[in-house]
């Protein structure tokens, strides 16, 4: 009967053992899957996230290269605005100069018209001016006295 009830425990004990191992196989394999799953669910979205990057530094890239360019064409249009604004600044320099030029002598000449007109002024005050009358007829005094004739 011993030998029975050690047989019966041994029995039991692997029955239950086997169960357990069974069990816990299961659970095992049931998280190999979970795990599995998530790993694929995770490549996955590191593949998105990669082509994502890669994506965004292909943006990144061109938006580089376009600044780049659009800082060399303001710094070409800075260049040619400043080489216009000095050629204009020196356009405005000579007119100016031309303009002083010009008024100086007007100024000196209007001077001179006027002391010249004053002269001419004192003279006609100290001797009266004559107006010689002119000898030869003209044609207009020639028809009026045909016209009176008639």
């Amino acid at each position: 009967m011993k030998q029975s009830f050690f047989a019966l425990m041994a029995l039991l004990t692997i029955s239950l053992s086997a169960c357990t191992e069974t069990k816990k196989i299961a659970e095992l394999q049931d998280q190999i899957r979970r795990q599995e799953s998530q790993i694929t669910k995770e490549r996955q979205e590191n593949s998105e996230l990669s082509s994502f990057r890669f994506s965004l530094e292909s943006q990144f890239k061109k938006k580089n290269e376009e600044y780049l360019k659009c800082q060399e064409d303001s710094k070409e249009t800075f260049e040619a605005l400043s080489l216009k604004y000095n050629r204009l600044l020196d356009d405005y320099t000579k007119l100016q100069t031309s303009y002083k030029s010009l008024n100086e002598a007007y100024e000196t000449s209007k001077e001179n018209a006027a002391s010249v007109i004053m002269e001419l002024e004192e003279k006609t005050r100290q001797k009266p001016v004559r107006v010689a009358k002119s000898t030869k007829k003209t044609k207009t005094r020639a028809r009026s006295k045909k016209r009176r004739r008639r």
